[in-house]
């Protein structure tokens, strides 16, 4: 095997650790210090991903602010090595997280010891400069009802022993060990598990179960590779640059009907010699923190339309309707976009059926600016808002290319 095939071998296989994120020893419970009262956390996005200011408790007795990411789709806490440190859980100080007069508890042991490397995120390949030093997972808030309202931007807590909440209400699987929620949705007359993931940036799934429904489907196919949103890890993998995308008509989560739902559909890891001997790798490793098989995780597309409440200790989840679905939500420049350190390179041309690849634009290239904005160590947020567009406006691209500077006009594609 060349070395270019284990580099990429080694990437595949820290990106199943980084979203798996499973930590060397058990999971304890998290515990509640107090009673349990409503708690509200105002949170802001970045590329789909809730970010919260949380107030952590020092080994003295003090207080330390700093910035978080909120994960539904992972197990276990991560902190920075500095923050790790700071708050004395190297020394077996547990993490405490203060939510108004609420505060969380997680013991040492179960606290991931810096982002980055095998088994935890990156926190600066996934936000850039943005300073977030800390993950918060689902797990620590097992013994509560959250509500996540993307409309009013906030995060609330409180006990799970009061009156229900309104909206549709529908039964949840959790995964008690890793706070890891599915549902199931009916899709084309089938039942299929997704797990609730308020950390991802976008709806994913099995790029083969997409597959599949897309040979009944042809209509549902909207592009091939991730552009918008739905590119927000940029991982320089085919996973990413060789997936799918589809606009499912109709969805059914119990009562409630959804219209038009997007999904992106993963492409190969590795390539589709290597993938045939692994098996379905990655999806296969995520899916032993959900509650059973599952085929994917509803994202930002589909919870920000709603006021969503999910009642761990009685699993429940009650869906309140936010809005109207956006089905022009990816509509933007049809480039696959690769983040290296602070710089973006286009690892791929989307590709639909009745609209022009790129043209102008290579694979390998540089972004520098989107129009007037310059991207470089700019977050993926900003880079993602300046590709977007209405379907057929332009964008003005700047590109380095073998030590000169082009610049290229690009239509936004329509994917509704």
């Amino acid at each position: 095997m060349a070395i270019c095939d284990l580099r990429r071998m080694w990437t595949a296989v820290s990106l199943v650790s980084l979203l798996v994120a499973a930590p060397a020893h058990a999971i304890s419970k998290p515990s509640v210090i107090g009673h349990s009262p409503v708690a509200v956390m105002p949170f802001k996005l970045d590329a789909g991903r809730i970010l919260v200011e949380a107030t952590f408790g020092t080994a003295d007795g003090g207080k330390r602010r700093a910035l978080a990411w909120f994960n539904m789709g992972m197990q276990a806490p991560i902190v920075s090595k500095s923050l790790y440190r700071e708050l004395g859980v190297d020394h077996g100080a547990p993490l405490r997280l203060r939510i108004g007069d609420l505060t969380l508890e997680a013991a040492s042991d179960a606290v991931v010891d810096g982002d980055g490397g095998l088994g935890a995120p990156s926190f600066a390949q996934s936000f850039g400069h943005l300073p977030v030093e800390a993950m918060l997972p689902a797990s620590l808030f097992l013994a509560h009802r959250l509500t996540l309202d993307y409309k009013a931007r906030l995060l609330t807590v409180e006990g799970a022993d009061g009156k229900p909440p309104t909206g549709f209400a529908v039964p949840i699987d959790v995964n008690e060990a890793t706070g890891l929620a599915s549902i199931k949705a009916r899709i084309d007359g089938q039942d299929y598990a997704f797990v609730i993931d308020a950390g991802s940036g976008y709806s994913w799934m099995r790029g083969s179960i997409l597959a599949h429904w897309l040979v009944d489907h042809p209509e549902w196919r909207r592009a091939e590779g991730a552009m918008g949103t739905a590119n927000y890890n940029m991982l320089d993998l085919d996973f990413e640059k060789r997936g799918t995308i589809a606009r499912v008509p109709n969805l059914s989560i119990g009562a409630l009907e959804l219209k038009n739902v997007a999904f992106f559909g993963s492409g190969p890891i590795l390539g589709g010699y290597i993938d045939g001997m692994v098996g379905d790798f990655f999806w296969d490793n995520w899916q032993k923190s959900a509650p059973g098989p599952v085929v994917g995780w509803l994202g930002p597309n589909v919870l920000k339309e709603f006021a969503l409440t999910i009642d761990y200790p009685n699993h429940a989840s009650y869906w309140r309707s936010n809005g109207v679905p956006d089905a022009h939500d990816l509509d933007s420049v049809g480039v696959t976009l690769v983040r290296r350190g602070e710089r973006y390179f286009v690892g791929g041309l989307v590709k639909t059926s009745a609209q022009p690849p790129a043209d102008g634009a290579a694979v390998g290239d540089e972004l520098l600016a989107v129009d007037d904005i310059t991207v470089r160590d700019a977050t993926k947020d900003v880079v993602l808002s300046a590709l977007h567009g209405r379907a057929g406006q332009i964008r003005r691209l700047t590109l380095a290319r073998d030590g000169a500077t082009l610049q290229v006009e690009l239509p936004a594609l329509d994917l509704h």
